[in-house]
């Protein structure tokens, strides 16, 4: 069966009577049908859009290709990688301290909430108008434990001891009958006058509470200086 349109290599391969079927239609051969539309132009015309078209896409290639390679020189110059990162760093720096202080202002708050004003009104409602002496002993003993208020023992240990345990311990304890209310006793069953009662230059933590108590009664100013080496 003879092809509408053959190459030049398969023209070529015709022999003479078949060749006589075909026309010369640019660089390839057409078959040659009387009264047939000559659509060599057409033809011409697409190959020749279809080559811009190609040659466009390669250029936009080559464009893109270019700008990247820009880009990743100017990325590898030094002093921009370094102000780059210095402004990472500064930002994540910032926003770092944001957060810590939002944290802080939280945890503060919670201190406030659920050990300062805990132990506050505790010693208020066991020793009145001598709750100052009592304030600092329960807040050693109040902690913040998942936005709740949790009791530890003497030595900071956590506890299972509640509010109101602990309000018998300090009711209970002889060292404040001289202040809690309703079992108030005269002196300080012979704890013995401490040579420190101006503080010393002592710590909260170097006296016992026997003696905190002894200083409270004897020296106000020198109480409320030793209460605040507390968190020392």
């Amino acid at each position: 069966m003879l092809k509408f349109k053959l190459s030049k290599e398969e023209f070529d391969a015709l022999d003479d009577s078949q060749k006589a079927f075909y026309a010369e239609a640019g660089e390839s051969y057409q078959f040659a049908i009387e009264g047939a539309p000559d659509v060599s132009g057409l033809e011409k015309k697409v190959n020749e859009l279809l080559g811009e078209k190609k040659a466009e896409q390669e250029k936009r290639r080559l464009a893109e290709d270019e700008a990247k390679k820009a880009a990743e020189e100017q990325a590898r110059k030094k002093g921009d990688l370094d102000t780059l990162e210095k402004s990472w760093a500064e930002k994540l720096s910032t926003r770092e301290k944001e957060l810590l202080a939002q944290i802080d202002e939280r945890d503060s708050r919670l201190h406030t909430l659920l050990v300062d004003n805990v132990a506050q009104s505790l010693a208020t409602k066991l020793a009145g108008d001598s709750a100052a002496v009592m304030t600092p002993h329960i807040k050693s003993r109040l902690i913040v434990e998942e936005g709740k208020t949790r009791i530890v023992d003497a030595e900071g240990k956590p506890s299972a001891a509640t509010l109101d345990d602990l309000e018998k311990e300090f009711r209970n304890n002889k060292l404040f009958a001289p202040v809690v209310i309703g079992s108030k006793a005269s002196g300080t069953g012979g704890i013995g006058s401490p040579t420190f009662a101006s503080g010393g230059g002592k710590k909260w933590s170097d006296l016992t509470e026997a003696q905190r108590l002894k200083l409270f009664q004897e020296d106000r100013e020198a109480f409320d200086r030793l209460a605040a080496t507390q968190n020392q």
